[in-house]
């Protein structure tokens, strides 16, 4: 027989462990694994913008599905608060635009920090369980920057780009161009056209090297001098020319000697490509037959990276040329990027094939294996160019956005 306690006892469990199942938190929900990282990277944020209002924007480039966004969303504010920083709408002029990314091997998450014309950003990287890395196992963070627009009247294909103190050289199909920034907007302060001169070939390329006084430019049979005679005179002369194109750069290598003559590459006009001849010889040490290629690039060690014109990326390494894995998804055209990060140089190639929106990727080559060292950066086109400016800090990078749109901007690499 049951007592009237223990009856009493046994009726109110069931309703007392309702009640108490309703006031604690679900097992494992006190704290979400996005926790810290928005913490921490709320922190980095506050550090740089200080106390005040921003508009808070979220993009997934990540394999984190969409619908986590909302509860990292939610942490990120929660802790920007914590610190001073406000989320606000629209009406704010400071912005907090964060892109959570990611490598083969972590996360990475990105804010940019826009206040007027400056732009910061700050970078959390972390593990797959969210702890925050050592520094030597943090990826690396490529940036870009848009650096001029094609108008509404399209120009000629844009085979390549020179930054010059107050605008761009642009090498055209047919034209040289040379645009100057003002108050207002771009203005083209000088053309000349190379038609009468060019041999047409199918797909055609081209570049652009600085020289003290100027530029001068390469494509097809052409060779052009530019020289800048005072703040808004320049002076063109073209002459048709077979001479060999500089390929390398004594800045991304400094093993091979800056006393020496430029390495240059003869280019095959009827064609797309380098002939594989080479002249003078890279170094002492670095003597090989080299393949027909359309990219080279040179490399600490000092090294050669070459793609040839059947697909195969090679590395030419004292007297040898041996294949280098991980490059299936390279595009023909890649530059190399003296970043400070890791290895201090990296090669940034394009994606492969014809995809409608293209991407850029920094990779390490410790060896004779292309190591993935930062997420994709997407672009609105396709990357159709590649050139590391005079100091090697940076790739300008000919982004076609459509048939009648043409884009120039500036890569960088970032260490977080």
């Amino acid at each position: 027989m049951i007592s009237k306690s223990n009856s009493t006892r046994l009726l109110l469990s069931p309703v007392l462990s309702l009640l108490l199942a309703l006031m604690l938190p679900p097992a494992g929900h006190g704290q979400s694994r996005w926790d810290k990282p928005a913490t921490d990277l709320a922190t980095r944020i506050a550090e740089i913008l200080g106390p005040g209002q921003a508009q808070l924007t979220l993009f997934n480039r990540s394999s984190i599905p969409a619908s986590e966004l909302a509860p990292i969303r939610r942490l990120l504010e929660q802790a920007l608060r914590a610190h001073g920083v406000q989320p606000a709408g629209t009406e704010s002029a400071n912005q907090i635009r964060v892109t959570l990314s990611e490598t083969d091997h972590q996360r990475l998450w990105v804010a940019e920090i826009i206040e007027g014309s400056q732009t910061q950003y700050a970078m959390l990287p972390f593990d797959r369980e969210g702890t925050t890395p050592t520094q030597h196992e943090a990826g690396i963070l490529l940036t870009r920057k848009v650096l001029w627009t094609s108008a509404d009247a399209a120009p000629s294909p844009i085979l390549a780009a020179l930054e010059t103190p107050n605008g761009l050289i642009l090498l055209e199909k047919e034209a040289i161009a040379i645009e100057t920034i003002t108050p207002t907007g771009w203005h083209e302060e000088k053309r000349v056209e190379l038609s009468r001169h060019s041999i047409q070939s199918r797909d055609p390329r081209g570049m652009l090297i600085p020289s003290p006084d100027g530029f001068t430019a390469f494509t097809a049979n052409i060779q052009c001098e530019g020289k800048l005679v005072s703040p808004a005179d320049w002076t063109l002369h073209c002459r048709e020319s077979d001479d060999p194109w500089p390929v390398n750069s004594s800045i991304l290598s400094p093993d091979l000697p800056s006393d020496r003559t430029p390495l240059r590459a003869f280019y095959n006009p009827a064609r797309n490509f380098f002939t594989g001849v080479l002249t003078p010889s890279p170094a002492p040490n670095l003597q090989a037959d080299m393949p027909p290629f359309y990219s080279i690039v040179a490399l600490p060690g000092p090294r050669l990276l070459l793609g040839s014109i059947d697909g195969k990326l090679q590395l030419l390494d004292g007297n040898n040329l041996r294949p280098v894995s991980g490059t299936r998804d390279w595009g023909s055209d890649f530059a190399a990027i003296r970043s400070g990060c890791g290895s201090s140089t990296q090669v940034l190639a394009s994606t492969s094939g014809e995809a409608e929106n293209d991407s850029l990727r920094a990779y390490e080559l410790p060896a004779q294996e292309a190591v993935p060292a930062s997420a994709p950066l997407e672009f609105d086109g396709t990357v159709t160019a590649l050139a590391t400016v005079p100091d090697g800090t940076s790739v300008l990078a000919i982004i076609r956005k459509s048939a009648t749109e043409w884009e120039v901007d500036r890569v960088a690499a970032l260490c977080p």
